[in-house]
Order: structure tokens, then C-alpha cells, then sequence
């Protein structure tokens, strides 16, 4: 467990933190992959990786990753957790890229043990602006499964700055840099798919009840009518609880006769599969029209088709959300119309941990006397400096359980105390499933209570014990979690 978390701890750290400046600018890249990962003699299952990274000066990048499978028979694979790399430049815009990824989750049945996924690589990497395309030779690796592959990987890239701020706010310093407001949002969402007729489950019976999913969904609008966004959600009770879907998409936004109301057509691309439905290579697409409306906050409902590519699963769909418009701040080529005294720093804390479910009966049929280690992620939006939402991710990388995950929402008090130390409290829910963990329906609820001591103005270690429980299944177990926190702030327009 160690030497797992050890790696993550230093790439973190490697943030800069101590910097004194009201305005930090990251260089930030979005990196989609795409390679063929054989995992028996005669199967091979398409692998497609995202990763959000944070590019360093000294050529050094790291970050988040989420690998999906979307051809062969696995649909419903998917693996999160930490990307890193190194680029040495060798000539004009071609660099030798070196990195890897350590992660945990599995699904679609796959022979991933416990769920530990290692990945590493070694290739070129063109890079002319803000694109870059690049080909390497990796290596994909379940330590405690059945899965080692070597093959070739490709990839493409799209770098970015992102604007951080550090208090207090000073307008006079700020109006130095050419900034404009984003349109963007980020939304909570609940979706019912009701499957056709010809919709089929893993065994091949029929798909007939309806499938209800909780998620989280960020946008933003690149102009007055074209619209990009990310969106991930997972099946919460019934029959399909495992089901999950990660999708990125375009849109076409039409402003309507009324302030702030919207017309909105949308189509979408990712993967998708687990919870018993067929959805084979995991490969899927989602198309919409629907509406929304708020200046502040974001109200919305659409209505859409869902279709599985490499199978039969295809269902209608309606869709509500309801969030945010966050219109953060970024840097702009030209100078924008700002209004200055509109401005606020809004806060946000990003928490990277492992997390233990400590053994009974209740969590696995298996018996097999494991506990459950997973490795996670959250981030918090502060409302204010004790109350905060969070948002959590968690995949299952030893004890057995490969191909277990977690999605939850949740809400949180954090209490400041002497000597740089906080407590504080939290309760999350949402949809767990997989790896033969007895979570029945896939609802789950996880109340916390845990301390945190502050190593610098922007990290910090933390620690919580709790209790992770099904509503209608068998799991009901203690956890405990640690790890390292970060914190940054984002400007925005009230």
C-alpha cells in the first residue's frame, strides 16, 4: 500500500503552492488515447484513456486518468486514477514521451483480480500550438489478475491555460491581464432510459425494466451557439445497478424569446456497459433536444435516444438537471469587457485517497476474509468556510473485488481548530455496484467524520473513519480513508 500511494504523494506535491502571486497560471493539457489490450489468447478489448494533466516547466506532467473499454466484449471496464510523465524535447515541436498510470477498478467481467491497473509507455510526441498527436509502446498490467499486454498506443492532445487566485483580491492587479468570463455550468442530473424492445441483458434475456442514473454534468459554451461538455453517471436500484457511462459531446445552443431560456441540441460519444446490461465493446452514443433556463442557476430537461454500437441495447431517454452557471474566469488573446465589481474568488478543495472497507460478511459472498481497498478522488465546492459540496469517485484495487466503483454526492462541515488542524463531517450518496460486492440495488450511503492538518497554505493530509452502507442490499461495513488535499481558488462573476 506504500509504495502505491508514495508515487501520488510526491506527484502532487510537485504543485506549485508556496508562490506568493494573487494570479498562479497553469498550463493545463486534455490527452485522449486509444490502444488494443489483449487479455486472453483470443480476445482483445479496445481501451480508450482520457486524462486531465497539469504540464510543468521543467517537462514533467501528471494528472487524472480514466481508461474505458469501447470494442471487443467488455463493455463496462473502466479504471481510474493517476497519469504521470516526462517529456524530453529532442528536436523543433517533436519531444520522447515517458510516462505511466496507476489505477483500480475492472468491470465487464475482464480478468482483472483485484482490480490494480499499471500502465506505462514510452514514444513520440508532436506537439504544434495548442495540439499534439503522438504514438508510444505501452504496457497494461493487472499485478493480481490475468491481464499483461504489450501494444502500440495512440494519442491526441489539446493544451490550455488555466487562472488561479490566490487572496486578497486586487482588482488594479488583475486588470493587468486580458481575461473574459467562460459560460460554463456544472449540473447534477437523473436520467430514466426506458430500454427497447430488442434490449438485451448479459445473458441474453431480455432488458425490460427501466434504468434510473444519477450523475454530474460540465459544459461550456465556446461561442453564442456551440457548446462542448463532459458527463458521467451510474444506475442507482433495480436490476441494472453497476451500469456505468462516461461521455464528452458538442452541442447547438439557440437562445430563445425569454432571458436566459435556451434550446439545445446535443450528441454524444463514450463508453458505457456493467450492471448486467449488453452493451458488448462498451462503445456508445447519446442524442438529445431539450431546454434550459438560469442566469445563476441551471435548470434543464431533454429528452434522447441511447444507442449501444457494437450491440442491441438501445433505449429512449429524458434527462433533468439542475446546477450552476459557474462562468468561471480565464485568459483571453484580447482584452474583454469585465465587470470588475461583479468579481469573487469561489474555493475549492481536490482530495486524493485510498480508502478501506474493513472486512465482515456483509460485503462479499466470496468469504474470503479481505478487506476492500480502493483508490478515489473528490472535490468539494466551499459555499462558504464551513459548508461544501463534494462530488466522489472510488474504483476497487485489491481484495478481491476487481470492477467494483463507487459515485457519490455529497455535503459536508468542515471546523477549524488551533495548530493548523480541522475537523470535520461529511455523508455522501449514490450508486456503487460490481466485483461481486453485495450492494443489492446499487444505492449506497456513506456518513464520515475525520481530521486534517494543514502542511502549507495549500495542502494538507487527512484521515476519516465511516461506514458504507447499502439501502437495499447486504453491505454495511466500517472504512477508513487517508490522503493528501489540495486546495485552489477559481474567479468568477457573481
Amino acid at each position: 500500500m506504500k509504495k502505491l500511494l508514495k508515487p501520488s504523494i510526491i506527484v502532487f506535491l510537485l504543485v506549485s503552492s508556496s508562490s506568493a502571486e494573487m494570479i498562479e497560471i497553469e498550463k493545463n493539457s486534455f490527452r485522449t488515447s486509444f490502444e488494443t489490450v489483449k487479455i486472453s489468447s483470443n480476445e482483445d478489448m479496445g481501451l480508450l484513456g482520457t486524462s486531465y494533466l497539469f504540464e510543468k516547466p521543467n517537462d514533467i506532467y501528471y494528472g487524472f486518468g480514466l481508461y474505458s473499454a469501447i470494442t471487443g466484449q467488455r463493455g463496462g471496464f473502466f479504471v481510474g486514477g493517476f497519469h504521470f510523465g516526462y517529456k524530453y524535447p529532442l528536436i523543433q515541436n517533436l519531444s520522447l514521451d515517458l510516462g505511466g498510470f496507476v489505477g483500480g477498478g475492472g468491470g465487464g467481467a475482464a480478468p482483472q483480480g483485484g482490480g490494480l491497473m499499471l500502465r506505462s509507455y514510452g514514444g513520440l510526441h508532436y506537439q504544434k500550438g495548442d495540439y499534439g498527436v503522438g504514438v508510444s509502446y505501452s504496457n497494461v498490467t493487472f499485478p493480481n489478475g490475468d491481464i499483461q499486454s504489450n501494444q502500440i498506443a495512440v494519442h491526441a492532445q489539446t493544451n490550455f491555460e488555466s487562472l488561479y487566485f490566490n487572496p486578497p483580491l486586487d482588482i488594479e492587479i488583475l486588470k493587468k491581464y486580458n481575461i473574459k468570463s467562460n459560460r460554463d455550468y456544472i449540473v447534477g442530473t437523473y436520467q430514466y432510459y426506458k430500454p427497447e424492445k430488442k434490449s438485451l441483458k448479459t445473458d441474453n434475456k431480455p432488458l425490460q425494466n427501466s434504468i434510473k442514473l444519477v450523475g454530474i454534468e460540465y459544459g461550456m459554451l465556446l461561442n453564442d451557439h456551440l457548446l462542448a461538455y463532459l458527463e458521467s453517471a451510474a444506475a442507482m436500484g433495480g436490476e441494472s445497478a453497476g451500469y456505468m457511462e462516461v461521455l464528452g459531446g458538442v452541442g447547438y445552443n439557440q437562445p430563445l424569446f425569454l432571458d436566459d431560456l435556451n434550446l439545445q441540441a446535443k450528441i454524444s460519444l463514450g463508453a458505457g456497459g456493467g450492471g448486467r446490461v449488453k452493451t458488448d465493446g462498451g462503445g456508445i452514443t447519446k442524442s438529445s433536444i431539450g431546454f434550459n433556463y438560469g442566469k445563476k442557476i441551471h435548470l434543464g430537461a431533454e429528452v434522447g435516444y441511447y444507442h449501444a454500437i457494437e450491440d442491441d441495447f438501445d433505449a429512449k431517454f429524458a434527462k433533468v438537471n439542475l446546477g450552476m452557471n459557474t462562468n468561471f474566469l480565464s485568459l483571453s488573446k484580447s482584452k474583454e469587457v469585465v465587470d470588475y465589481d461583479s468579481l469573487t474568488i469561489q474555493k475549492f478543495n481536490l482530495r486524493v485517497l485510498n480508502q478501506t472497507y474493513l472486512y465482515n460478511q456483509n460485503i462479499t459472498p466470496k468469504k474470503n476474509g479481505l478487506d476492500i481497498h480502493l483508490i478515489g478522488m473528490k472535490i468539494d465546492y466551499l459555499i462558504d468556510e464551513h459548508l461544501y459540496l463534494s462530488g466522489q469517485g472510488y474504483g476497487a484495487y485489491k481484495g478481491e473485488a476487481g470492477g467494483y466503483a463507487v459515485g457519490l454526492l455529497g455535503a459536508g462541515y468542515i471546523q477549524p481548530l488551533p495548530f493548523n488542524f480541522s475537523i470535520y463531517a461529511e455523508c455522501a450518496f449514490g450508486a456503487a455496484g460490481g466485483g461481486s460486492i453485495q450492494s443489492g440495488e446499487g444505492s449506497v450511503i456513506q456518513p464520515s467524520i475525520g481530521v486534517l492538518y494543514d502542511l502549507t497554505r495549500n495542502y494538507s493530509l487527512f484521515g476519516s473513519v465511516g461506514q458504507i452502507k447499502a439501502l437495499n442490499g447486504e453491505l454495511d461495513t466500517h472504512m477508513i480513508e487517508f490522503g493528501i488535499q489540495y486546495r485552489f481558488n477559481k474567479l468568477r462573476l457573481r
